[in-house]
């Protein structure tokens, strides 16, 4: 792909300096400053999130049915902390783009309707990173922890990020532009019967006894993947602290040439201050591809980590709970692509009176490609103490 003249460009794009590595370790161990987007899980801020995943799931948005199970309440899916803080901790390396990486997260307590959540952040860790496409990468990991208004660890998250310089710049990005899929009318049926037949095990239980290792999950399938979705999303799940409306961008911005000390620093203050906001990628066609060296808008990792959880919430039911969930990005997801969600069960294990189910998990895009890999770890219910 023949690089964009600069004035082409709306975003700066320097290379990933030689001491870019040794830049990101200096500031492991600085206080993270973290805004959130949510505060409490109110009734409309859980389906709102939800529905961003594509999820219906009446245990997340009808109280009277949730209020008939074993939580008394409608719960958020396991991923919801991303709807109260990003968890992205990935300071410094001014203008160098930032690219979702994924996640290790372990669950304590479902967060339930009208909980008040608070986050913390720590900057834990950056290592180098070579890829097949761009050889010299930074990836920066933050530890991310959640308590409820009890003070009750509910989440804790290692989260990593992508550190990658722009197209234009030495080994920056630069995936050949691929163009929207197109499907037929009859693929499109498909698409969407197979989403109006999503299985949803609900009040039926699911017993470890019964599960074999082995065992494939039902697929889900999500998409075909286009703005609305990315807007719809974000109503629940705001991408990053930058996702800022007039007056308030202006101020941010502001902020981040004159007073960066009152900005959240999980991100370098240039992403506060750029004239065009990096993440605009995920919906402006010409910043992701020509700026950002991406095959297209793209999609939202944190949104495709929690399409993958609900393949497994689904199959567990309501009385089930995740307790790990792991998941690494592979490829772009870009506007057009179709999400196909997998998961097969490889281990079961009792663990401190716990009856747990290990699975991996996969998704696909309809190309066939490998776009996301997990695994997590859920409890179920056991006959011997039913």
């Amino acid at each position: 792909m023949n690089a964009p003249s600069p004035t082409d460009r709306k975003l700066l794009a320097p290379g990933m300096s030689r001491d870019a590595l040794a830049e990101a370790q200096s500031l492991i161990g600085m206080p993270i400053r973290v805004e959130q987007w949510n505060y409490e899980a109110s009734r409309d801020v859980i389906r709102h999130y939800s529905w961003g995943l594509g999820d219906d799931n009446p245990l997340y948005c009808d109280p009277a049915y949730a209020n008939k199970t074993k939580w008394g309440s409608i719960i958020a899916p396991p991923t919801f902390f991303f709807g109260i803080f990003d968890a992205v901790v990935s300071p410094g390396l001014e203008d160098i783009q930032w690219y979702y990486a994924g996640i290790d997260a372990e669950f304590y307590h479902p967060i339930k309707r009208n909980d008040e959540i608070v986050a913390s952040a720590g900057y834990i860790g950056a290592k180098p990173y070579s890829g097949k496409r761009v050889k010299n990468m930074v990836i920066q990991t933050g530890d991310v922890r959640y308590k409820n208004q009890r003070g009750e660890l509910v989440t804790k998250v290692l989260s990593h990020t992508y550190r990658v310089a722009r197209l234009g710049a030495a080994d920056g990005l630069d995936y050949e532009p691929r163009p929207k899929h197109e499907y037929t009318e009859n693929e499109l049926d498909k698409i969407m019967h197979s989403q109006l037949n999503e299985f949803v095990r609900g009040k039926q239980k699911l017993y470890w006894e019964d599960v074999k290792v082995g065992e494939e999950l039902p697929r889900i399938v999500r998409g075909p993947i286009n703005q609305m979705d990315m807007t719809t999303y974000y109503a629940g799940a705001v991408g990053t602290s930058g996702y800022k409306s007039t007056k308030i961008k202006w101020k941010y911005t502001w902020w981040a040439r004159n007073t960066p000390e009152k900005l959240p620093n999980n991100y370098d203050k240039c992403y506060y201050g750029a004239k065009v906001l990096p993440s605009i990628g995920h919906q402006d066609e010409t910043v992701a591809v020509k700026d950002l060296g991406m095959p297209g808008p793209y999609d939202n990792g944190p949104q495709r980590c929690g399409m993958l959880a609900s393949c497994v919430t689904n199959w567990i039911g309501d009385d089930g709970f995740m307790r790990s969930l792991s998941a690494r990005l592979k490829l772009p997801v870009i506007f057009g692509d179709t999400h196909y969600l997998n998961g097969r069960v490889i281990n079961k294990k009792i663990e401190n009176n716990m009856h747990l189910v290990d699975i991996e998990l996969w998704g696909e895009n309809q190309l066939g490609q490998t776009t996301i890999t997990g695994q997590t770890t859920v409890e179920l219910l056991s006959n011997a103490s039913a």
